[in-house]
C-alpha cells in the first residue's frame, strides 16, 4: 500500500492474491513521490554483473520487455541490488508454482522459451561511450558518421552494417533496425510454423545491388585497415587483466586515459572498452616492471622497462586496482 500511495497517478499494485512478481522502474518527482516508467515482469528476468571487472558498480537487467545497466554509488551497494532482485526472481517461481499445482515441473513458461532466441528479449545497449569504431566493420565514429545500436543484439554498429529492418518478437513484431549479422541470423531463424512474422512484408532489406551502392559511398571519414594482429576485441574474456588506465610516456608527459588488456602475455592498447580491435599490441616478454610512488596521487605508479629504458607510465584509480594490474604487467613479462 505504501508503494501504490507513493506513485504518481492510479496504478493498482495492490491485487487479491498478488505476491511480488514485478521490478518497478520509476523516477523521483518530489519527496517521497514517485513517477512509474515501467513495470517490468519477473518472470523470465535475469540480473548478473558484467563480465568486465572495470565496470564493478553495475548490474545487468535483462527481461522481455526492456533490458538495461544500472549502476550503484559502490560494489557494496551494487551487491545488495543484485542479492534483492535475485532472491525476488527465485521467490517468484517458488510462488508461481505453488499457484500452478497442475504443472508439470518440466513444462515451461512461455516467456522462458527461447531465451537464447534472438529478438525474442529486449537487448542490453552498449553505451555509445564505450565503442569508437563499427563492430563489425571497424569504421571509426565521427560527428558526421553516427553510431546506431542494433535492435536484436544491442551492438554499435555504423548505418552501412545495419541497413535491414526486421519485426522482432518482442516489440510485438513492429519493423526495427537491426545490424547485417543478426538480420541473416533472424532469417535462418524463421520457418514455416513462424509464417506471420516471417513473411516478406515483415522485413525490409535493400537489394543486393542497393545495397552495395550503400556500403560504397563515401562517408567522410578514414576507414583504416587494420592489421590482424590488431584485431582482438576489447572485451576477451579469457584475458588475465583488463580495464582503463591513465598512461604516459614520461613524468613530464600528458596522461592519456584508454583501456588496456593483457592476453597471452600481450599488452593490447584500445581507445574504449567495447572496441573489437587494437590500436597497439605490444608484447612484455623481454621488459621489466618497476613500481615507484606517484607523488601526485598517493599512489603506485608502474613503469615498463626495456633494457632499462622507460617505455611507459602506467597508473589506476585506486590501490586494489594497481596492485592487480601489477601482478598481471609482472606475470606478463616473464617466460
Amino acid at each position: 500500500m505504501q508503494i501504490q500511495y507513493s506513485l504518481n497517478g492510479h496504478h493498482e499494485i495492490v491485487q487479491p492474491g498478488r505476491f511480488n512478481d514485478a521490478l518497478l522502474y520509476t523516477t523521483l518527482v518530489q519527496s517521497g513521490m514517485f513517477k512509474l516508467n515501467n513495470m517490468l515482469s519477473l518472470a523470465g528476468m535475469k540480473v548478473r554483473k558484467p563480465t568486465q571487472e572495470a565496470y564493478q558498480n553495475e548490474l545487468n537487467i535483462e527481461s522481455v520487455e526492456r533490458s538495461f545497466i544500472l549502476s550503484a554509488s559502490s560494489a557494496t551497494e551494487r551487491d545488495d541490488w543484485l542479492e534483492a532482485i535475485s532472491m525476488a526472481i527465485e521467490e517468484y517461481a517458488k510462488k508461481k508454482t505453488t499457484f500452478n499445482p497442475t504443472k508439470s515441473q518440466e513444462e515451461t513458461d512461455p516467456e522462458e522459451e527461447g531465451d537464447n532466441t534472438l529478438g525474442t528479449k529486449a537487448p542490453i545497449w552498449i553505451p555509445d561511450g564505450r565503442a569508437t569504431m563499427c563492430m563489425i566493420c571497424t569504421s571509426e565514429f565521427t560527428l558526421t558518421y553516427r553510431r546506431h545500436h542494433c535492435r536484436a543484439c544491442g551492438k554499435i554498429v555504423c548505418q552501412a552494417c545495419s541497413t535491414n529492418k526486421y519485426s522482432l518478437e518482442y516489440l510485438k513484431y513492429h519493423l526495427a533496425r537491426v545490424c547485417d549479422l543478426c538480420f541473416q541470423e533472424l532469417q535462418k531463424q524463421d520457418s514455416p510454423s513462424t509464417a506471420k512474422s516471417s513473411s516478406p512484408a515483415n522485413h525490409k532489406s535493400p537489394s543486393s545491388a542497393l545495397s552495395s551502392v550503400l556500403h560504397s559511398i563515401p562517408s567522410g571519414r578514414k576507414h583504416k585497415k587494420i592489421p590482424a594482429a590488431l584485431k582482438v576485441c576489447a572485451s576477451t574474456e579469457d584475458s588475465s587483466m583488463s580495464g582503463y588506465l591513465q598512461r604516459s610516456k614520461g613524468s613530464k608527459k600528458p596522461w592519456k586515459q584508454m583501456w588496456f588488456v593483457i592476453k597471452n602475455k600481450v599488452l593490447y592498447t584500445y581507445a574504449a572498452s567495447e572496441d573489437i580491435a587494437a590500436l597497439e599490441s605490444q608484447p612484455l616478454l623481454g621488459f621489466t616492471v618497476k613500481v615507484v610512488q606517484d607523488e601526485s596521487t598517493e599512489l603506485k605508479a608502474i613503469h615498463l622497462l626495456h633494457k632499462n629504458t622507460l617505455f611507459y607510465i602506467f597508473r589506476a584509480d585506486d590501490a586494489n586496482t594497481t596492485e592487480r594490474w601489477i601482478e598481471a604487467f609482472q606475470e606478463g613479462t616473464v617466460l
